[in-house]
């Protein structure tokens, strides 16, 4: 499968949708032709037997009576997603009454998250003219509107509408300079973080999802690559103080709200708390965890703590990985206190009604 097939399949899907029917509507997908759904072929046949079911279902619909266009953009290098968002953006020819602009993304993690991100930038005055679809292209797909196109794509075959979702801001000192960085899943530091980085690592190299692998030789060393010393952790929920601890720590989590997973389909959060801290442990509890953990069976663990949060402030003295949604940095001592932070109606989504 190809970008192009995509598009394709997505104008005769769209030429029977329901989807803003009294209005126009301006679509542009963007698409990374390396992602695991385009270049791995198990993965591209299986996506696109999904697209020509989903075409199969549309063309039995009627026809649409309001207006269309479909626009095609190739990301070539990371970063590419932001800068294309950002001049779909300033060109739109929307307006927020007569029309609706639709961004589709068809990559994996980087490409979801640049583009959400520059959604979430917009003045408020603009938001509502613009919202997201993200198809699963990628190798996890855990931020993608559904785990294959046969759900993500059945929102236009039948009524639906934008809809405000929230997002993380993380934000680290400023002594140390870097910028905020956003996630619209799961932001973490710690052992998984470090398990994001190495899958990502290797996946440039040879392409396909390694996330279990690396989380067996994560479990084994990373407190060998990295000093797990005491983390100061403060957590509020409407403005409320909810956790005030120190201890060492083996990573921190905090989802745009709870029910949430990463590293395709490792329930880190499998309940209705969006966060989840971790102590760290000896070498034989981390291997007899390790599997609990990973598939959300996380009662009666003494290590593990899950809370509600919209704010978490962190300190600490040793240099650490961060990941968003699947992206990865290393934290230096300057980066620290780290807040994350919940920001509510950031962006918009296209739901069934």
């Amino acid at each position: 499968m190809k970008p192009d097939d995509l598009v394709e399949g997505l104008n005769a899907i769209l030429a029977h949708s329901p989807v803003f029917s009294d209005s126009s509507l301006i679509v542009d997908v963007i698409a990374n032709p390396k992602a695991g759904g385009f270049s791995r072929i198990h993965h591209s046949k299986k996506r696109l037997d999904e697209l020509k079911e989903m075409v199969r279902r549309a063309v039995s619909l009627p026809k649409r009576t309001s207006p269309f266009s479909l626009k095609l953009h190739l990301t070539e290098r990371c970063g590419h997603a932001a800068a294309i968002v950002q001049r779909i953006l300033d060109h739109s020819a929307s307006n927020g009454k007569d029309s609706y602009h639709l961004i589709v993304t068809a990559g994996g993690d980087g490409t979801s998250l640049e583009t959400a991100e520059r959604l979430t930038k917009l003045p408020e005055s603009e938001k509502n003219r613009f919202g997201i679809v993200r198809l699963p292209f990628g190798t996890g797909n855990d931020g993608s509107e559904g785990r294959d196109l046969i759900v993500a794509l059945e929102r236009f075959l039948g009524n639906a509408r934008f809809e405000r979702k929230p997002a993380l801001c993380v934000t680290p000192s400023e002594e140390g300079g870097a910028l905020p960085r956003y996630s619209f899943n799961i932001a973490s530091i710690g052992l998984d973080a470090y398990v994001a980085d190495m899958t990502n690592r290797l996946k440039r190299a040879f392409p396909g999802d390694s996330y279990k692998f690396w989380v067996n030789v994560g479990t084994l060393f990373y407190d060998r690559v990295y000093n797990v010393v005491e983390m100061g952790l403060k957590a509020w929920n409407k403005e409320k103080l909810m956790l005030d601890s120190k201890c060492p720590r083996l990573l921190v989590a905090m989802g745009a709200s709870g029910n949430r997973q990463y590293g395709s389909n490792k329930k880190i959060l499998p309940t209705e708390d969006n966060c989840v801290a971790v102590a760290q442990t000896s070498l034989f509890r981390k291997l007899i965890l390790k599997g609990p953990i990973e598939h959300g069976r996380h009662d009666n663990i003494p290590e593990l703590v899950h809370f509600t949060a919209d704010k978490l402030l962190i300190e600490y003295s040793e240099r650490v990985p961060l990941q968003c949604d699947g992206e990865t940095n290393i934290l230096a001592k300057c980066d620290f206190p780290l807040t994350m932070e919940r920001i509510y109606n950031a962006y918009n989504v296209l739901v069934p009604v």
